[in-house]
């Protein structure tokens, strides 16, 4: 019956770990496009902000309860990469008891003329 219940176990926290990586890339994602947002319009048109596009970003993924590395480049976009943990409902039998969720996302903005 242990046996039974480790195996059962797996499957949902597997599971569950499989959910938080999906959520922590849909996170780093829009966290992304936050900061890909972050533009200020110059004489020379359009730039990303930078310093608020990192704001930005932090700030999306801290709410959402992941931190985030922030690679963000006017010539390149943002890319995201956001880390967490997902907390086991069975595996803490065996001493698991998190797992680590991490994810990545990129947005880059776009200047559309007529």
């Amino acid at each position: 019956m242990p046996a039974f219940i480790v195996a059962v176990g797996l499957g949902v926290d597997f599971s569950g770990h499989a959910a938080a990586e999906q959520e922590a890339r849909e996170v780093a994602a829009q966290a992304a496009r936050a900061a890909a947002h972050q533009v200020v319009l110059t004489a020379d048109g359009p730039k990303l902000d930078v310093a608020a596009g990192k704001s930005a970003a932090h700030s999306y993924a801290a709410a959402a309860g992941y931190t985030a590395e922030v690679h963000l480049t006017e010539a390149t976009g943002a890319r995201v990469t956001v880390h967490g943990t997902y907390d086991t409902l069975f595996l803490g039998i065996i001493g698991v008891h998190s797992m680590q969720a991490e994810g990545e996302g990129v947005a880059r903005g776009v200047s559309v003329t007529e």
